[in-house]
């Protein structure tokens, strides 16, 4: 499973170095996602195995980490209920595997969306919620095959 936070960690410590700045902007995402603590851990020493052993960065991912969560902080705080009902939606209306339903929520409930998107897969309406997905949400569009 693709984690968020961990797209934030590689694009922070894209040169294989996180400066003060980088280390700010990560404690910024963990707390946009709602991340506990052991959750942050798990994910940054997951992260810390795939690195060499000697750096030569000077934490140079630091821009495009930035960009990342200003783009978060743009609309998930608002839209991020609304755009997690309406990918629940979605996947009821192409069929829910119980796979698809597990993995998907999973993810979903790492970042604080999980009781939305189920709101969205058992809602009664008929029509789908009308909202284009930011690329956030590419993962979970993956395991649902949308």
């Amino acid at each position: 499973m693709v984690h968020p936070y961990s797209i934030g960690l590689d694009y922070g410590w894209a040169d294989d170095a996180l400066n003060e700045e980088g280390h700010n902007l990560l404690n910024r995402l963990a707390n946009l996602l709602k991340i506990e603590l052991s959750r942050r851990e798990n994910l940054e020493m997951e992260h810390m195995e795939t690195m060499p052993a000697i750096s030569q960065g000077i934490g140079a991912g630091v821009s495009a980490l930035r960009s990342y969560i200003q783009d978060l902080e743009s609309w998930f705080a608002d839209e991020g209920e609304q755009h997690a009902r309406g990918l629940g939606r979605s996947a009821l209306d192409v069929g829910l595997t119980r796979s698809g339903w597990k993995e998907a929520y999973a993810w979903m409930e790492s970042v604080g969306l999980g009781r939305a998107f189920a709101e969205g897969a058992w809602m009664e309406k008929e029509e789908a919620l009308d909202c284009d997905l930011p690329e956030f949400f590419n993962h979970p569009k993956k395991i649902l095959g949308l």
